[in-house]
């Protein structure tokens, strides 16, 4: 074997071996920026699911309320049933109307009283009628509310932001502040939104 062959050998393996260490140095490198990636995701997570959970509980007070009373109906030994159990020898069972009363209140807070008013529109119909009648400007959660009264039936897990981004969406409403509409003067009765 020559000499230049074995030198054009070892510059070769030299050549590699410098190659293969750049290339574990950078995967090191690519493996730590991985690991803090997934760390920084892991904090988004939390702040989207903090910030969700807030949104709710701006956006869906009413059903709040409702989980609150599903949740008192079903575990009776809470602090409040215990502060407001009849005392002995009292004429009141509690088993007379605090069922129907506690029925109907969760009925009435989700909106399924029997009404049905607003069964066989859409949003931007039903939506119309509200602030018609109202003949003001009204938050979403309101406009949610008395559609809800008048038996309108939302789809979907987020129905106060599907409500809001409906009336954005449609040329019958205009935004006056923060999640809050009017019918838009502007807008011609006969045009479909």
């Amino acid at each position: 074997m020559n000499d230049t062959a074995l030198g054009a050998l070892q510059r070769t393996l030299s050549e590699n071996r410098e190659a293969k260490r750049k290339m574990l140095l950078r995967l090191a490198e690519i493996e730590g920026e991985s690991a803090s990636l997934r760390s920084q995701l892991a904090s988004l997570d939390a702040v989207i699911e903090r910030t969700e959970q807030a949104l709710l509980q701006l956006l869906f007070p009413v059903d709040r309320a409702v989980d609150r009373v599903l949740q008192n109906q079903s575990n009776p030994t809470t602090d409040f049933d215990l502060l407001n159990q009849p005392s002995p020898g009292s004429y009141f069972s509690p088993s007379d109307s605090v069922d129907e009363e506690m029925d109907a209140e969760v009925e009435r807070l989700r909106g399924r009283s029997g009404n049905v008013r607003f069964n066989d529109f859409r949003i931007p119909q039903a939506a119309t009628i509200v602030l018609r009648e109202a003949n003001r400007p009204l938050h979403v959660s309101e406009i949610y509310r008395r559609l809800a009264d008048g038996g309108f039936e939302f789809r979907g897990q987020y129905q106060l932001i599907s409500l809001a981004v409906s009336l954005t969406r449609s040329k019958r409403f205009r935004k006056v502040a923060p999640g809050t509409f009017e019918l838009n003067p502007d807008y011609q009765a006969g045009q479909v939104a």
